[in-house]
């Protein structure tokens, strides 16, 4: 008996694996429970993944292959930033809030990948690591590149782009995982808030307008 490959039924697999390892944690997951969530047989999971962690580095990689594209999209897609001196602080704030909801929504595409990015996968072995690693390093890239428009337009004072990128995006991920292991629903909106405020307050320009 033959059995048909389709992109349809791996993603069908992906998103219930998603919440199994999200709910049950990704040690005390097994094949079983993803095959029964996605309702079909070890033999059909086995025609797409060799075992539960290929499932886990399928979800890492199409994590990364999303957040990658939406790199590129924001690139071709970049404007001229208007002069300080025509913009309201409150603008920026809102802008750069506006940004970072939608980085954030790209990279956590809902919360059980949220949960396995910052739980279940941290620390399983060199390779999923390095797989968090290079997702990471690309959503801090982003962030990185949007402060250097910034700084070369004049909206933010002179500062070290990297740096403050990293503490943005690091401070994000603590605030959800801080969320994550209290069990309390994830409120990115709220994240994206406080965030964006404590950047404010410290890396705006003088020459930007008061509200």
């Amino acid at each position: 008996m033959s059995y048909m490959r389709s992109e349809e039924r791996q993603r069908q697999i992906l998103s219930c694996a998603k919440r199994v390892f999200a709910e049950r944690g990704f040690h005390a997951a097994n094949v079983s429970h993803i095959c029964e969530a996605a309702g079909i047989g070890r033999g059909t999971l086995y025609q797409y993944f060799t075992n539960k962690r290929s499932v886990l580095t399928a979800i890492l990689r199409e994590t990364l292959q999303r957040v990658t594209a939406h790199m590129e999209a924001v690139r071709v897609a970049t404007a001229p930033l208007p002069a300080p001196e025509r913009v309201k602080r409150s603008a920026v704030q809102a802008f750069n809030a506006n940004e970072l909801k939608e980085l954030l929504s790209v990279v956590f595409d809902d919360s059980d990948t949220l949960r396995i990015l910052l739980r279940e996968a941290v620390g399983l072995d060199v390779e999923i690591e390095s797989m968090l690693a290079e997702i990471d390093a690309v959503v801090t890239g982003i962030v990185e590149r949007d402060l250097r428009r910034a700084l070369v337009a004049g909206l933010i004072r002179e500062l070290d782009p990297r740096a403050v990128a990293v503490l943005i995006v690091g401070g994000v991920e603590k605030l959800a995982l801080a969320a994550l292991r209290g069990s309390e629903q994830i409120d990115l909106d709220g994240i994206v808030r406080e965030a964006t405020a404590l950047f404010a307050i410290g890396t705006f320009s003088d020459r930007l307008q008061p509200d």
